[in-house]
Order: structure tokens, then sequence, then C-alpha cells
């Protein structure tokens, strides 16, 4: 019985020095690892305690702990992956870019790791430290390397020079111009890398550990998109043949000249224009070119006419633009050479040719008219000199000298036909080809003291005097001359219309409408004339 409490006695005694020495033990444990890792710590892989080769070098039977913050971070730069190594992916579609931790300034923070594996189970006092300290030994605690972030400039810089790859240039609208017609080709879009979205992308996965990103672009719009005007006008002027009118009233001439629309692309060519803000393609019309058609024109008018092309250039370029297809052309007309027949008198000559004596004698200023040589030559002048103004198109009065009748015509269509008086034989209407030059409501003929209504001068008889076409006249006193005689040669050269009728023509004919006067007026018929009074 002794013996067994003995026994009792010495094994409890042996349980209570184990417990004291264990207590002990674990008590010590923070102390021998006061400037140490606890073991248990690893960073990845990489474990912070003294390697088995350590602890044979210093005769120590069992690992004592770990490395102190120096050693850890020594072992951290020997053990951690190369920042150079690790990369992130960028990309773009197929395209493939590799950016290097070390170029991106990212690595890692060996000293600020190697102090956060010491932190651990290494708060509050040695006591408190006992149980997490064992704990991390027996269950380990591994804690990821702290790094030291992407420099933002240095990862800009790295998609700068991607960026060229990655760039593609806008193209702007492009027209092309030939034989065949007119070929669009629209403007391209570019892209660019949008260096700075794309940089917070990467900076954003570098600090995730992420293994690639998509970079970002944006678009690069032509600054020309769409080749217009350019291209809605040339395909209008090429949609059929370019004509020049050629209309001459004054010699009964009309001829259409063709250019067909192979030329006239030959003609064309499309010009981007850019203004600060704004772009535009616009069409060029090479004038040189539409010169040349008009002076292959020229000759195919015949000898009577002229084609003015520096007049007509202007018109033709001037409808090209505005997208047209028909222009008109200014037709000038020669002047000609009379050779003087026996019994010829200057008046006769000019009268015959449809001019004012006067007008021959500006022509010929060497010429005394009172003396005149069988066999002379004498300049007409160019009919031009009687028609200042562009003649009215479409309208025009038609007046008969032996009739002794006007007649106004729209076109083809008779408008008005009145019975008129022309001039006496010893003040003939000249017949011939003139033009409205201008009008007045009541014009006054100090030469005979007349008033004549509705007056429209249409000729200069002389250098201060004109002949024109007007109602009865007016004497001083208020009467109306050779109403009685309407229908026969009667005034002093201008054509006499009835009450009403000259009015009407009045307000129905504009400055530059033409009129041609043809035939030979009758006999002048007997009647008592007023001294000076008298018609106009």
């Amino acid at each position: 019985m002794r013996k067994s409490l003995r026994l009792m006695i010495v094994g409890l005694a042996i349980v209570l020095v184990l417990c004291v020495v264990a207590s002990v033990g674990a008590a010590a444990y923070p102390i021998a690892y006061n400037n140490r890792i606890y073991p248990g710590v690893s960073i990845y892989d990489v474990d912070l305690v003294v390697s088995p080769s350590a602890l044979l070098r210093t005769g120590v039977a069992e690992p004592m702990g770990g490395l102190t913050v120096e050693e850890a971070t020594a072992a951290l730069v020997e053990n951690l992956p190369d920042p150079a190594a690790q990369v992130v992916e960028l990309r773009l579609g197929e395209q493939v870019w590799q950016l290097s931790w070390a170029d991106a300034g990212k690595g890692y923070d060996y000293a600020g790791t190697a102090e956060a594996a010491y932190q651990v189970a290494h708060q509050g006092s040695w006591y408190e430290q006992i149980r997490p300290a064992w704990e991390t030994r027996l269950q380990g605690h591994r804690i990821a390397p702290l790094t030291i972030p992407a420099d933002p400039a240095r990862v800009a810089s790295a998609l700068q020079d991607v960026a060229p790859a990655v760039s593609t240039p806008p193209v702007d609208a492009q027209l092309r111009i030939g034989p065949d017609g007119v070929t669009l080709i629209p403007g391209q879009i570019g892209r660019a890398l949008d260096v700075e979205a794309s940089a917070a992308l990467v900076l954003q996965a570098l600090a995730d550990g992420a293994a690639e990103v998509e970079l970002v672009t944006v678009d690069l719009p032509p600054r020309l998109l769409e080749p217009e005007p350019a291209y809605t006008l040339a395909r209008s002027l090429l949609a059929q043949p370019f004509t020049l009118v050629a209309d001459d009233p004054l010699t009964d001439y009309r001829a259409d000249f063709a250019a067909l629309p192979e030329r006239v692309a030959t003609w064309l060519r499309a010009l981007p224009e850019y203004a600060e803000e704004s772009a535009r393609m616009a069409l060029e019309i090479d004038e040189a070119a539409v010169r040349v058609w008009l002076d292959e024109i020229a000759p195919q008018l015949g000898p009577e006419r002229i084609l003015d092309v520096a007049e007509t250039l202007p018109r033709a370029m001037a409808a090209l633009a505005a997208g047209e297809h028909q222009a008109q052309s200014h037709i000038r007309h020669p002047a000609g050479i009379y050779v003087v027949q026996p019994g010829d008198v200057f008046f006769d000559i000019a009268y015959a040719h449809g001019f004012p004596q006067w007008r021959l004698e500006e022509a010929n200023p060497d010429v005394d008219p009172d003396a005149l040589a069988i066999g002379m030559e004498l300049v007409i002048p160019s009919i031009d000199v009687l028609f200042p103004y562009p003649l009215v198109p479409g309208q025009r009065i038609e007046i008969s000298l032996p009739e002794q009748r006007l007649r106004a015509y729209e076109g083809e269509q008779l408008v008005y036909d009145f019975t008129c008086s022309s001039g006496m034989t010893s003040t003939p209407t000249i017949a011939g080809q003139f033009q409205v030059l201008f009008k007045e409501p009541s014009a006054y003929a100090p030469r005979w003291s007349l008033e004549m209504p509705y007056f429209m001068a249409i000729y200069q008889e002389g250098p201060e005097f004109f002949n024109g076409i007007h109602e009865l006249p007016i004497t001083s006193g208020g009467r109306r001359l050779w109403a009685g005689v309407l229908g026969w040669p009667a005034s002093y050269g201008c054509i006499i219309l009835d009450v009403g009728d000259a009015e009407l023509l009045y307000n129905w004919a504009p400055v530059g409408t033409l009129v041609r006067i043809t035939g030979v007026a009758p006999g002048t018929p007997t009647y008592e004339p007023i001294s000076t009074q008298g018609g106009g």
C-alpha cells in the first residue's frame, strides 16, 4: 500500500516537473524570438527561418528561430521573383505587348515586407505573444509581399511607345472624276490609343496583380467625311452634255454646241477646302480648258458673227458652278466695208445699212460726207454700237414701214398689232435693227415744242436726239397731232401710236427689247403742215 502511494507521488511529481518545464519553455519562447520572425511565417514560398545548414554551423541541435528583419530582407531580395520577369500583357484585338513590373516602376518593398513578417504575433507583451506565436509555429502564417506601386509617368511613357503601332490615321474623303463618271471614296475613321484611359487601366491591373489588360482607343474622324458639295455637283454636271447656246436674233442665227460629259469631266477637279472648324470638298472648274472649248466653237459661227470668248467664258463658268447644263453665248458682229458707187450719197449709204448718218461719220472720221469718190472704201460700223444693253429674251417689236403697222411678239405669239405712222419722206424712219434704249412716261421735244407721251427711245438720230416710239404727240396748245392720218408716214422720224396703244406697249416692253424696222414707207400724203409744231 505504501509502495503504491509512493509511486503515485513520484508520478505526480514528474508530471508537475514536466508542466513546470513546459510552462517555463513556453514563457521563454517569445523571449527567444524577441528580434526574430516567428517560425511558420512565410512570404509566398519563402520561409523566413534559419536554414538547417545554418543551424548545423552554429551547433544548435534544433531550429531555434526565424530570421531577423535584415536577414529576411536579404532572403526576399534573393528569393522573390525578379520584377523584370513579371509582366502584364497589354492587348488590343490580336495585338499583344508585354509590360514588365520593372519598366512600369513597380517592385517589391523587401524591407517593408520583412518588417510585416516580423510583426506577426509580436504585438503586446511577452506573455501576450505566447499563444499567437505557438499558433503561428503550428499552423503557419503566409502573407503577401508588399509592393511599390507602379509609376504613372513610366506607364504613360510605355504606352506612348505602343501608341504608334496602335494608331491608324483618318483618311479624308476623296473624289475621282474621269470619263467614266464620278467615283466617291468616303472618308475613313482612324483610331488612336487613349493613353490616359489605358494608363489608368494598366495601373489598376498592376495594383491588382492582373495578368492582362485591354487597352482603350479613341476614334479619329476625318476632317472631310463626305466629298460634298463637289460630289453632288459633279454628278449633276456629268448627267448630260453641257450646251452653249448661240442665239443671235440680229442675224437670225441659232445653234447649240454641246460638250459631252466625257469632255466636261476633264474640266472638273475636286479640291478640299479646310477652314478652322470645317472642311468641304469644292469642285474646281478649269477655266483654261473651258476657254479652249469656246475657241474651238468660235470659227463655227460664220463670218457674220464673232463669239466674244472673253464675255462668254464667265457665263459658262457661272453656269457650270451652279450645276446648270446650258450657257448663253455673247455674240458680237464685225464692222463692214462699203465701196462707194456712182450716185451714192453719204446719208443714203448710212440709211441703207440701218444707221443714222452721224454713226457712219463717226466710223469714218477722215471722210468728208460731201466729197465722196467712186471706189472709196467706207467703214460700216458694227451693229453692236446700236445695242448697248443685252437683248430681252423672247420679246421683240416688228415694225413694217410699207404696212405702217407695229406688231409685238412673245416668242412667236403675237401680243399686239397696232396701226402706226413712221417718219415722212424728208425725215424718214431708219429701217434696221434697234432696241429700247430708255423709257420716259412723258418726253419733251424742244425742237418742235411737243410732248411725247409714253416715249421709248430706239436709236440716236443725233448726238443729243433720239427717235423712238410714242403716243400721238401733244402741241403746246394741248392739241393732238396726226390723229387723222395715223397709218401714213407723218412724223419727223419717230413711230407714232394711237392713244392707249402706246401705253400698252410702253408697259409691255422693257429696256433692251429688240425693235426690228423693215421695208420702205409709202409716199407722204398731202396735209397742212404746222409751222413750229409738227410731230416727233
